[in-house]
């Protein structure tokens, strides 16, 4: 049996013809997915099928749901108060609270009390399928229209996390599996690729990560960067709705794929 790729090209215009490229490379069967196609144009129920394309589609939609694995990880464990919990002082926001967006618009002095006096404030949404882009506010600004509230969520009690707005130096993004790094490489603040080599000590930090004794998953994407100075880790994030920019497409595919047939035939998440 083979692992069949089912890919949402359209979503990463810049990395899904490398990772496409590096799939027919390796001679793994692929359909390109687009939304109302027709089950006949799609595998079948019993392959093993990666879905790789947005995070709506993966994780929302579920639109993988009829396959195993499918979209690789369950998103609950990515949320930013689940991660919070065990990488701790690693991370580039430790000082971060949580609240709601009708809590923080309503009180904004109330829900941040812990952070002190703040003018500006990073929030982000808790939910790894990000409702709305995390964004730097000036808390006299906190209004339900600046979280883009009526937009793609309209529950005003939506969890989100919010911590000191801080300058970020340089990001990279990298592909941990079973344990160990697989690839990487360095983006910037558009989300453009960049080098696809690696600092040792960016490295090092990913590989601390990769082989602690929680993982979120057997695949998926951490987000390093330097934050004032120090390098921390930015987010994690489910594979099958991430772009990979300049990582080696041929590393993903292997380590992907490998886990994918592992998942298939009944092994351990």
């Amino acid at each position: 049996m083979r692992a069949h790729w089912l890919i949402e090209a359209s979503v990463f215009p810049a990395s899904a013809p490398r990772l496409i490229a590096a799939l027919e490379e390796s001679g793994c069967p692929w359909t390109r997915y687009e939304d109302g196609m027709a089950s006949s144009a799609l595998p079948p129920a019993d392959a093993c099928v990666i879905f790789w394309g947005s995070l709506g589609a993966a994780y929302g939609e579920r639109v993988a749901a009829r396959w195993t694995p499918g979209a690789i990880g369950d998103p609950d464990q990515f949320q930013c108060s689940v991660y919070h919990r065990h990488l701790g002082p690693v991370l580039a926001n430790p000082d971060s609270v949580f609240t709601t967006v009708r809590a923080l618009v309503n009180d904004p002095a109330a829900a941040l009390s812990e952070l002190g006096d703040l003018a500006h404030v990073f929030v982000r949404p808790d939910s790894p399928l990000k409702p709305f882009s995390g964004r730097s506010l000036a808390v006299s600004s906190l209004s339900l229209e600046a979280l883009d509230h009526g937009f793609y969520y309209d529950d005003e009690d939506l969890p989100v996390v919010v911590s000191a707005a801080k300058h970020i130096d340089q990001e990279w993004r990298l592909v941990l599996a079973e344990g160990r790094v697989v690839t990487g490489c360095e983006y910037d603040a558009e989300r453009r690729g960049g080098a696809t080599g690696v600092p040792d000590a960016v490295l090092a930090l990913a590989t601390q990560v990769a082989t602690a004794a929680w993982q979120p998953a057997p695949i998926y994407i951490l987000d390093l960067g330097v934050v004032e100075g120090s390098l921390r880790v930015m987010e994690l994030n489910p594979f099958s709705g991430a772009d990979l920019y300049h990582c080696d497409a041929r590393a993903v595919v292997d380590a992907a794929t490998h886990i994918a047939l592992r998942l298939h035939r009944g092994g351990p998440a």
